[in-house]
């Protein structure tokens, strides 16, 4: 009898329809809270795990928008504090609503009686006196991929409208919103085309990843779908950290991934992937294809359509789930339960509370 197709395949091929509902149900609401965020002085972003990174590239949306804003953990924004002010605004990352530091951080968010912003999953039971943004449906998979790429959507259409409350230029964002769905279509079209280098992956066990400003977050996203899915050892650096000792730990043969966005790093992204071609590492490059014909032939190219490099982790990130799913694949591996069928795993797990 043939096994069950794992919720993570399914979920990842979802996510053109998924980004399309975002798109469609989220205008009021986006509209609502951008006028209440406007005004802020400052803007924490906070979540935990596959929402951290979210909070990450939400900082750098927010930025771009004119806001002061900062990406930190649900744990440390509960556990070491940064005093809140009157005029800050808080938004908890919290897809299921459960989590203990994720309810922790919108409990002291609420009680220091800032302006909060709740996004979340639908349903969530999240307990919550102020704003809300429900994105996605609850993951079946325990290796997240669907409630990231919504929430990263639903961050930047955040961006594009109180950008353009503070009378920022969000033109190019806010064209390149309604393309997204398709852009990640396009990149489920051609999935076959990584296939090899999942074989290769799962040949090797190693994989090193690296990218700049908002991506570097999404190099440490495409590590955590590979462990959580295919329990292979995968780390994500930011680039130039990756140069600064990174490199030292690859050796010949080792996966490594570069992401490769339309921005002011293009140069060190063609540095660093002429450094890991020098070592033997097996390269492949993630780039925007406006910058595809700048990077080194030698390495395995996987091109997205152009979007603002804000935006990019949302096409950047969707290659790497599907890197994740076939080398999952490949091993024989779950990829939708974080090895709890296995009892030393199921005891760790249970061994605290998440």
């Amino acid at each position: 009898m043939r096994a069950a197709r794992p919720a993570l395949d399914e979920t990842i091929h979802q996510q053109p329809a998924l980004l399309s509902s975002v798109l469609e149900r989220s205008d009021d609401t986006i509209s609502s809270v951008a006028d209440a965020l406007a005004p802020a002085q400052r803007v924490f972003l906070s979540g935990t795990g596959t929402n951290s990174h979210a909070a990450v590239v939400g900082e750098h949306l927010l930025r771009s928008a004119g806001l002061d804003a900062y990406a930190t953990t649900n744990f440390d924004f509960v556990t070491y504090p940064r005093r809140l002010r009157p005029d800050d605004a808080v938004i908890i990352l919290t897809h299921t609503g459960t989590t203990r530091f994720g309810r922790a951080a919108l409990e002291r968010a609420d009680g220091a009686g800032v302006l909060t912003i709740a996004v979340t999953g639908e349903g969530s039971p999240l307990p919550h006196r102020g704003m809300r943004l429900e994105v996605a449906p609850a993951e079946r998979s325990d290796t997240y991929t669907g409630s990231y790429t919504a929430t990263l959507l639903a961050l930047a259409m955040l961006a594009a409208a109180t950008g353009q409350r503070l009378g920022q230029d969000m033109s190019a964002l806010e064209a390149a919103l309604p393309r997204v769905p398709e852009i990640v279509s396009d990149i489920l079209a051609r999935e076959d085309a990584l296939r090899p280098a999942a074989d290769r992956l799962n040949a090797r066990g190693r994989m090193v990843l690296a990218g700049a400003g908002p991506n570097a977050v999404t190099a440490r996203e495409g590590a955590l779908k590979v462990k959580e899915s295919s329990y292979l050892t995968a780390e994500g650096f930011e680039l130039e950290t990756l140069l600064h000792g990174g490199l030292q730990a690859v050796n010949e043969g080792d996966l490594a991934v570069l992401i490769a966005a339309d921005g002011p790093a293009v140069g060190r992204v063609r540095d660093a992937a002429g450094a890991l071609l020098t070592i033997g590492a097996d390269l492949l490059l993630i780039a925007d294809e406006r910058v595809a014909g700048a990077l080194p032939d030698e390495a395995g190219i996987f091109t997205y359509r152009a979007v603002p490099e804000t935006l990019s982790p949302i096409p950047a990130t969707v290659p790497l789930q599907l890197l994740a799913a076939f080398a999952a694949e490949r091993r024989g591996t779950n990829p939708d339960n974080f090895r709890y069928d296995e009892p030393r795993y199921r005891e760790a797990i249970e061994s605290f509370t998440l």
